[in-house]
């Protein structure tokens, strides 16, 4: 009689936690340990810079003079507020007649704060700055360069008023009228149309 064939059984192939845990434990606890020093490196720095911009925001607020402004750019660097601070000391600076150091503000607010969405006006305070120097030719560049590099800007139409302004100082009339006629055609919802017609009607005076 034939004696039974020994079979040997299959080797298992699923999935055992316990082997898993057993073989990477180490690692495990390594990664959990980066995860939550991670996270709360994350939270406190948001927090941190939570308070930052708070604090930023509350002293902008009782800013009413150029000192003041300036304090707030001092102590609060890179913060929203200090970018707005930048714009509110070059206004304070051009009230005062004193255009090249409200211009150099403008500056280092441009380089400072590139993608800030005021950034259009600070090139236009520029040029108004430059105009009011009696710099012609810089002022009507630097508007120029608004209405080209920032014509989706809420500063581009008047840039380009100020443009046809400047070129019928200096005779160019017809030039001066295009650029009306353009702002009448491209930016007919803004009231800077209107303007633009009641300038083109003054000059058919």
């Amino acid at each position: 009689m034939p004696s039974p064939t020994t079979t040997t059984p299959p080797a298992e192939t699923g999935f055992d936690p316990l082997v898993f845990w057993i073989q990477y434990k180490t690692k495990i606890v390594l990664l959990a340990l980066l995860l939550v020093v991670g996270l709360g490196t994350f939270a406190l720095s948001e927090y941190v810079q939570t308070q930052k911009n708070n604090g930023a925001r509350e002293l902008f607020a009782k800013a009413d003079s150029a000192d003041g402004f300036r304090k707030v750019i001092a102590e609060y660097p890179g913060t929203i507020a200090a970018g707005n601070a930048y714009l509110m000391l070059a206004e304070k600076l051009r009230a005062e007649g004193k255009f090249d150091e409200s211009s150099k503000e403008l500056h280092t607010f441009i380089a400072k704060y590139p993608q800030h969405q005021f950034i259009s006006g600070a090139w236009t305070s520029i040029a108004a700055n430059l105009e009011a120097q009696g710099k012609v030719d810089e002022a009507l560049s630097t508007y120029q360069k608004v209405s080209t590099a920032y014509a989706n800007s809420f500063s581009a139409p008047a840039a380009l008023l100020a443009q046809a302004r400047l070129l019928g100082t200096k005779g160019k009339v017809e030039e001066g009228r295009r650029i009306y006629e353009q702002v009448m055609t491209q930016y007919r919802d803004n009231i800077a149309a209107q303007q633009a017609a009641q300038e083109i009607r003054r000059l058919k005076k």
